[in-house]
C-alpha cells in the first residue's frame, strides 16, 4: 500500500519494523562517521586512525549479539550468535547459539562480543583490521581493551582498541 507518511510524503512500499529499524540505524552511524571521523579518545588506541576505518565490520567466525529489539518476541533480541557467512558488505548469516537457528540480519542491528581476559579476538575494524589476539584487559571507563596480537607482521605487539573494533572469536 502506497499512502501518506506521517510527514504527508507519499512513499512506495510500507517498511517492515525490521526495516525501518535497520534505516533509522543505518543513518544514525553514517550521521556519527561522518560527525566524528577526526575525534579521538585521547589515547593511541590502534583503531583510531580515520583512514583505516570502515564502515563495515562483519567477519565469518566471529560471535555477535542481536540487537534488534524486533526480535525480541522471537527470543533472538540479546542472544548470542556465531556469523557464519557475510553477503554483501552488511549482511550476516548468523547460527545462534543454543537454538541453532540460522537468521540474516544486517550488522546495524548486531553487536560485539568481548571473550574473558585470555579469549581469543579479531580485530574487525581499524589499522589491524584482521589480526587477531588474546584480550589482555579492558578499561571499562574508556571502553577500551588491550589486545596482544598474534602472528603477522604484528606479532607480540600490545595494542589498546574501542569495544567495538574487535570481537570474540568462535571457538569451532
Amino acid at each position: 500500500d502506497a499512502g501518506p507518511s506521517a510527514s504527508g510524503q507519499q512513499q512506495p512500499k510500507k517498511l517492515s519494523k525490521v526495516e525501518e529499524l535497520m534505516q533509522k540505524d543505518l543513518q544514525e552511524k553514517q550521521r556519527r562517521a561522518a560527525a566524528g571521523a577526526a575525534s579521538s579518545s585521547g589515547r593511541d588506541a590502534g583503531s583510531s586512525g580515520s583512514r583505516a576505518r570502515l564502515d563495515h565490520w562483519l567477519q565469518p567466525g566471529i560471535v555477535v549479539k542481536v540487537m534488534s529489539k524486533a526480535l525480541r518476541e522471537q527470543g533472538y533480541y540479546k542472544q548470542k550468535g556465531v556469523v557464519d557467512k557475510v553477503v554483501g558488505k552488511y549482511l550476516a548469516e548468523v547460527c545462534m547459539l543454543g537454538s541453532g537457528d540460522v537468521l540474516r540480519i544486517d550488522q546495524a542491528e548486531l553487536e560485539t562480543v568481548l571473550p574473558a581476559p585470555g579469549g581469543q579476538v579479531l580485530v574487525v575494524n581499524g589499522s589491524y583490521r584482521g589480526s587477531s589476539g588474546s584480550l589482555l584487559g579492558i578499561d571499562a571507563a574508556k571502553f577500551q581493551a588491550k589486545v596482544q596480537l598474534q602472528g603477522g607482521q604484528y606479532d607480540g605487539k600490545a595494542v589498546w582498541f574501542e569495544y567495538e573494533d574487535i570481537c570474540k572469536l568462535a571457538s569451532r
